[in-house]
């Protein structure tokens, strides 16, 4: 049983495994992309804190977009960050509407 199960794992049916395998991950990982949030700027370096784990890090100002300040919501594409526009507007209304419930 195990040598038919090798057998199979060679030659072109493995590589088309390989390949749909990594395909996949590679898919898994861009749905999975890193989101911050600007928690506070301490001179020339911004806080950002990871919206998934909460975790910390401190980067230098002058890699953010120009137009970040606290609380925007950040974003990884191609090794920058950038200003996720949807995910700001979509933390604004939910914060909104918890604000709204809480006055009315």
């Amino acid at each position: 049983m195990q040598l038919d199960l090798l057998n199979q794992l060679t030659g072109e049916n493995f590589n088309n495994m390989i390949e749909d395998f990594a395909r996949e991950l590679t898919n898994k990982l861009e749905e999975m992309e890193t989101k911050f949030t600007v928690d506070r700027f301490e001179g020339n370096m911004a806080v950002l804190e990871n919206r998934e784990t909460g975790e910390m890090i401190n980067v230098h100002k002058n890699e953010l977009p120009k137009d970040a300040k606290e609380g925007s919501v950040l974003k990884i594409n191609e090794n920058k960050y950038e200003l996720d526009i949807e995910e700001q507007k979509q933390t604004e209304e939910r914060i909104k509407n918890k604000m709204d419930k809480l006055w009315n």
